[in-house]
C-alpha cells in the first residue's frame, strides 16, 4: 500500500513539474501576442514640389565678388495626400556673397530667411527659421561634363513647436555630376544642355532632448538645365530625400518636381546648377 502511494505521489509531481513549465510558456506566449514589439522605424510618404529662382550680379570684379538673391517655395501634400501642391510649406529668401577667384573652387556666405506655414494634415507647425551659412565647392572637368564636390555648414535658429529656441548647427556634404549633351543645331531654342545628378547627407548637431540622432536628410535628384538666354538658364528635374523626424522613429519620404530659373547679369555659357538647394524639409 505504501509503495502505490510513493508510486501515485511520484507521478503527480512528474505531471505537476511537466505542467507548469507548459502552461508558463502558453501563458507568455499569449501576452507576446496580445502585445507585439512595435517596429524599430515607420516610413511616411509626401509629395513635394520646389520651385526657385536665382539672381546674380557683380559686386567687385578685380576681387571675384559675386552677389545673389535666392527665392524659393516649397509645396506638398500629406501621407494620404498625393497632391505636391496642397499645401504651401515654406517661402525662402537667401541672399549670397560668392568668391571665385580660386580655380575650380568657390565659396559662398550666405543668410535664409525661412517661413514655415502651419500643415495640419502633416504634422507640420508655423515658425521662422534663420540660418547662416558657409558653403564651398571643387569642381573637376571631365571630358564631356564635369564632377564637383561641396561642403556646407549652416546653423539653424527657431523656435520648436513648445516656444524653445534652438540652435542647431548641420553639415551638408553633396557630390555630383554633370553630363554636357551634344547640341548638333546651334539655333536650337535651348543651349548647352546638361543632365546633372547628385546626393547630399545631412547631419545635425541637436540636443538629445530635442533629436536624439545625427542623422538628418539624405537627398538625391537628377535635373535637365539649359540656357534660354545666355544670361537666363532653366532647371526641371525630381527629387526624392528620407528624413528622420525628431522623434527618431519617423522616416518621411519626400518626392516630386523641382523647378528652377537663374538670372545672371554676367553671360554664362553653361549653367550646372551646381549649388541648388532642392530642399523640402
Amino acid at each position: 500500500m505504501q509503495t502505490n502511494i510513493k508510486q501515485c505521489s511520484w507521478e503527480h509531481t512528474i505531471k505537476y513539474r511537466l505542467i507548469f513549465p507548459v502552461m508558463l510558456l502558453f501563458a507568455c506566449s499569449g501576452a507576446f501576442a496580445q502585445t507585439p514589439s512595435p517596429p524599430p522605424y515607420t516610413f511616411g510618404f509626401i509629395p513635394a514640389s520646389i520651385s526657385e529662382t536665382d539672381f546674380s550680379f557683380p559686386l567687385v570684379k578685380k576681387w571675384k565678388l559675386d552677389g545673389e538673391v535666392d527665392l524659393q517655395f516649397v509645396t506638398q501634400g500629406s501621407y494620404d495626400n498625393g497632391n505636391p501642391f496642397a499645401y504651401g510649406q515654406r517661402f525662402v529668401i537667401r541672399p549670397w556673397i560668392s568668391y571665385s577667384g580660386l580655380k575650380n573652387m568657390k565659396f559662398w556666405l550666405g543668410y535664409a530667411h525661412n517661413k514655415k506655414y502651419e500643415i495640419k494634415e502633416a504634422g507640420n507647425y508655423e515658425t521662422l527659421e534663420r540660418r547662416l551659412i558657409v558653403m564651398g565647392s571643387f569642381a573637376q572637368k571631365m571630358p564631356k561634363g564635369s564632377l564637383f564636390q561641396q561642403i556646407r555648414f549652416e546653423t539653424k535658429f527657431f523656435d520648436d513647436r513648445e516656444g524653445i529656441d534652438r540652435v542647431i548647427p548641420r553639415v551638408r556634404a553633396r557630390v555630383g555630376f554633370n553630363h554636357f549633351l551634344r547640341q548638333d543645331n546651334p539655333k536650337a531654342w535651348l543651349k548647352t544642355p546638361n543632365v546633372s545628378y547628385y546626393m547630399e547627407l545631412m547631419l545635425k548637431f541637436a540636443d538629445k532632448d530635442y533629436a536624439p540622432n545625427r542623422f538628418d536628410i539624405f537627398r538625391q535628384s537628377v535635373y535637365y538645365s539649359a540656357g534660354l538666354t545666355k544670361n537666363l538658364h532653366a532647371l526641371a528635374g525630381v527629387i526624392a530625400q528620407m528624413q528622420l523626424r525628431t522623434n527618431g522613429t519617423q522616416f518621411d519620404i519626400y518626392y516630386g518636381p523641382i523647378f528652377s530659373l537663374r538670372y545672371s547679369i554676367t553671360p554664362k555659357e553653361r549653367e550646372t546648377f551646381d549649388n541648388v538647394d532642392g530642399g523640402a524639409d
